[in-house]
């Protein structure tokens, strides 16, 4: 049964389900307890039932959330730009003349290669 290919792919996909199921949970519980209960009130049928500053506070919430994660994706540097240093989002010129200078600092060795020595 385990040389069947379909088996062996649903196994493989065990352990990502397992990674998502517990970053949902995560996430879940590090939340405040007012979001909880409306996340639990809209997802067993029941949001007919909440308050709209209840929506509207979780829709808030989660586009705070997104806002966050993105700015904190975003490519970033510190420059002069106009004799002040900046630490915000580069102008698009700077922004190339800064990539420019990455890529050609990054090398082609992978985090197991520094580790290792080679």
């Amino acid at each position: 049964m385990l040389n069947n290919v379909a088996v062996q792919w649903a196994l493989r996909r065990v352990p990502e389900f397992a990674g998502i199921i517990v970053t949902l949970i995560t996430f879940y519980n590090s939340i405040p307890p007012q979001y909880q209960d409306t996340i639990l009130k809209v997802a067993s049928g029941q949001g007919g039932g909440l308050t709209v500053s209840a929506v509207i506070g979780l829709a808030l919430w989660l586009y705070a959330q997104v806002v966050s994660f993105r700015a904190t994706n975003r490519p970033q540097a510190v420059v002069v730009e106009d004799g002040k240093l900046v630490t915000n989002t580069l102008a698009p010129k700077k922004e190339k003349e800064v990539a420019d200078v990455v890529t050609n600092v990054s090398s082609k060795k992978t985090l197991l290669d520094i580790v290792l020595g080679r």
